[in-house]
């Protein structure tokens, strides 16, 4: 499958969907403000895809994860999912019946993981494919319908769900069917996903905050948006980081993608100048259109240009000055100066 660009063709289409990404994004804004225990993770989650695909019926998507919740709740009442004597081992199993068996939930196969699709929670509920932490908020989601309890674990380079019973607490992993793990497990699963050991310290168990799981979804869309060279997309991912979970890492980032972004404009800049030195004809008396056109997207490209290294520099010189101690901070001091010497070429 080809990623999605969310490309859109015309100017009433462009308006249309930049007024569409505007408002998931005030709405993700509005929701994420809210205190932590209010936050609806799968309604989030939805907004997030919403600016990748526009218009996304976010309500619709929510009551797939209802219709899901029933079934499991049907499997209950009917003490189908396994001993009746032991009501935990019921709910689980018909948690993990609907879901890993009848459904098929799983992780993406290693050729496609690295998808943004992987990310985008409509996509992992309609292609049952999807991230440790996408499936995991799908299983944590489903149960939480269904009026069983289950939390997302944010372990070291890997996601996984807890189960928690009136008597029976077992951690789970979604992206491989469901497969309950031990602690010793959990820790193999990590070294695994890191390719080298790794060993859990308590807080690694511990249930992860709503805001924590959003923060960490963001950031995996942001990686895989850096690795494909979508900058504006890597943007927008930082910026709603930014609102979930405020770091002063997460500026010194903006700063380096609103650089790159800035220093793309200014080399297109410099593309449209030679385009039109090379056609323009010497002993005109004036340019020709083709030639003005160019030129002007020059202007333009580099007054673009501007608006986008005022912020990189602002950035850059405050993750300098709050983030003192770090190691990249004098590197990132030193962009500062080089941005504010360049800006001060353009003016």
């Amino acid at each position: 499958m080809e990623e999605p660009t969310g490309e859109w063709h015309g100017d009433a289409e462009q308006e249309a969907r930049a007024a569409q990404v505007a408002a998931a994004r005030a709405r993700f804004g509005a929701l994420v403000r809210r205190p932590d225990r209010e936050i609806n993770v799968a309604e989030a989650a939805l907004l997030i895809a919403a600016e990748e695909y526009p218009g996304l019926d976010v309500e619709a998507y929510l009551s797939k994860l209802e219709a899901l919740a029933a079934r499991v709740r049907a499997r209950m009442a009917a003490g189908t999912g396994g001993s009746a004597a032991d009501p935990d081992e019921v709910a689980l199993q018909a948690l993990h019946t609907v879901l890993f068996q009848e459904e098929g939930f799983r992780g993406s196969d290693p050729e496609h993981y690295y998808s943004a699709r992987n990310s985008m929670l409509n996509e992992v509920i309609d292609r049952r494919r999807g991230l440790p932490i996408t499936l995991s908020i799908v299983y944590c989601e489903v149960a939480r319908r269904a009026g069983l309890e289950a939390a997302g674990i944010g372990l070291p380079y890997h996601f996984i769900a807890q189960f928690r019973g009136q008597h029976l607490s077992v951690y789970v992993d979604p992206f491989n069917g469901g497969k309950r793990l031990s602690i010793e497990e959990c820790a193999a699963v990590a070294s695994r996903a890191r390719g080298a050991p790794v060993e859990l310290a308590p807080e690694h168990l511990q249930p992860a905050s709503n805001k924590q799981i959003l923060a960490r979804l963001l950031g995996n869309l942001k990686g895989v948006y850096l690795q494909r060279g979508q900058l504006m997309k890597a943007l927008a991912a930082t910026e709603r980081i930014l609102v979930v979970s405020p770091a002063i890492e997460q500026v010194r980032d903006r700063g380096l993608i609103l650089r790159a972004l800035g220093d793309q404009l200014l080399q297109a800049a410099a593309r449209a100048v030679q385009q039109a030195e090379a056609a323009g004809d010497p002993e005109a008396p004036s340019p020709a259109p083709e030639q003005m056109q160019l030129l002007l997207q020059a202007q333009q490209a580099n007054h673009q240009s501007v608006t986008l290294l005022a912020p990189a520099w602002f950035d850059l010189k405050l993750y300098a000055r709050l983030a003192e101690g770090a190691s990249d901070a004098a590197e990132a001091a030193e962009a500062a100066e080089s941005l504010w010497r360049r800006m001060a070429r353009h003016n």
